[in-house]
């Protein structure tokens, strides 16, 4: 076991370089047309296959920490996943999903650049390619999956863009009925979150919402059960019959955002599925995915309000969660 922990270790520092290297997402610009959907980049090309992660699922490796204490303030790595992870046996061959040139061929990292102005990136093969070189979609074997790693991460560039592989209209076929939810409310002060005392939110208090989003295909081995974030959280007010507006909070529809963007977007405590901490790797371990809200509650009125937050996959299925909140001090009527 002693040797066994230092290679996992490292399996998980490759995954998280790797991972980041890809996600300078800037903001979406849509398709270009003539852009094509595609299919998957293992056999069989025309049936959907188990993800272990998606697009805006944070990356975060924290080997000097104690468990769960990440921050902005905490020494660490953290960015978010710029693609999908497909689950595939050791040796799997894996296919171009579109055909192209290879304009990197590294050991763990292999980008093709297709005619119509795409690039895919496909990560964790022993690479059967080299620089140069044309590769047909469903044809040739640009690699094999890593035996460390049981999955080959995919990522598509198009016009210098990150797009989200699974996108309606890109990685097909691709279908989810499962509903990702709200599973919690909190407050963070900076200090990590914590439960909301008689509902009350003060002026200085952050709002947090803890969510997440089981994947569309059951998984086995070490990620059976864990789950991803929702494409996109919203929020809104309810107060005295009336509400504000759906107010976004994140969107991984299309792209993700930039890496320095990253706890702008996740509140601390946040961490990724089987994370590292005190250099130990908590394998089957679920994910927490922290949400900042960004409720300005000095902006609020004083009042009894009803929370609503709205979580949505991919493919559009959502669920609402509600809590009721307490902005500053309740009014007391005079008896």
């Amino acid at each position: 076991m002693r040797r066994l922990l230092p290679r996992l270790l490292l399996a998980t520092l490759l995954v998280f370089v790797a991972q980041a290297g890809g996600g300078q997402a800037l903001a979406y610009r849509p398709s270009a047309p003539g852009w094509q959907h595609y299919h998957w980049p293992v056999r069989p090309f025309g049936t959907q296959h188990p993800t272990q992660g998606v697009l805006g699922d944070p990356r975060t490796v924290n080997p000097l920490q104690s468990f769960g204490r990440t921050g902005p303030n905490r020494e660490g790595a953290y960015s978010f996943h710029n693609g999908v992870d497909i689950a595939a046996a050791a040796g799997t061959p894996v296919y171009p999903v579109v055909s192209g040139r290879v304009v990197t061929a590294l050991p763990d990292k292999i980008i093709v650049r297709t005619r119509d102005g795409r690039s895919f990136q496909y990560y964790h093969l022993d690479s059967a390619v080299h620089t140069g070189q044309f590769v047909v979609a469903q044809r040739t074997v640009i690699g094999r999956v890593k035996t460390k790693y049981l999955h080959v991460h995919l990522a598509e560039i198009d016009a210098y863009r990150l797009h989200n592989p699974l996108d309606p209209g890109h990685l097909m076929p691709y279908r989810d009925w499962s509903k990702p939810r709200a599973v919690g409310l909190y407050i963070d002060n900076g200090g990590g979150p914590r439960s909301l005392v008689d509902n009350h939110v003060g002026a200085r208090d952050s709002l947090v919402v803890a969510a997440a989003d089981p994947p569309a295909q059951p998984l086995i081995g070490a990620y059976s059960g864990l789950p991803q974030v929702p494409a996109l959280v919203e929020w809104r007010l309810f107060h005295n019959g009336t509400h504000t507006p759906w107010k976004v909070v994140v969107d991984f529809r299309l792209t993700a955002p930039p890496p320095r963007a990253f706890w702008h977007v996740y509140a601390p405590g946040t961490y990724q599925n089987i994370p590292v901490f005190e250099h130990r790797l908590y394998s089957a371990t679920p994910g927490r995915y922290l949400f900042r809200l960004g409720l300005d509650a000095t902006r609020v009125p004083a009042g009894a309000y009803q929370l609503q937050v709205r979580v949505t996959d991919i493919r559009h299925n959502s669920s609402v969660a509600g809590w009721p909140i307490q902005i500053g001090k309740p009014t007391v009527t005079p008896s």
